[in-house]
């Protein structure tokens, strides 16, 4: 679709809406990077943030519900990190361990997820491989 700038320019756009200020607008975001220098842990870290409405740093979050889809993880595990950062974890963060494919079944789960919390800003998946590929059980 093209617009001509007299069009542009007299369109009323929707401000941006962040999840982080100024750091994370709504939409989607890749984290990546080399193996084991703690995307994960970030990812927590972000998802606790935005759950409990404080700074990321020194961006502001707007509260809001979160999923956290931790696919090479197991409960016992994310329990331990989620001690390990804090002892009251907000009862709108909430976690998953498997997941359907992409495109077969991850779509609809999540739109139900949706449905179910609609007040919902954020959702991460850790990793994303693992909702491509066959067999994403968790790690024992």
């Amino acid at each position: 679709m093209f617009n001509d700038a007299d069009t542009l320019q007299s369109t009323a756009y929707e401000p941006v809406s962040f999840v982080v200020d100024d750091l994370f607008p709504q939409g989607l975001h890749l984290l990546a990077g080399a193996p084991k220098i703690g995307k994960s842990w970030l990812a927590l870290w972000l998802c606790l943030c935005a759950a409990q409405g404080k700074p990321l740093w020194t961006f502001a979050t707007h509260p809001c519900e979160v999923l956290y889809l931790c696919l090479e993880d197991s409960f016992q595990r994310i329990q331990s990190r989620l001690f390990d950062l804090m002892e009251d974890a907000p009862p709108t963060l909430h976690f998953a361990v498997m997941s359907q494919q992409l495109h077969n079944g991850l779509v609809e789960q999540i739109e139900q997820f949706l449905k179910e919390h609609p007040t919902t800003g954020l959702i991460v998946i850790d990793t994303l491989q693992r909702t491509r590929s066959a067999g994403n059980d968790a790690n024992p």
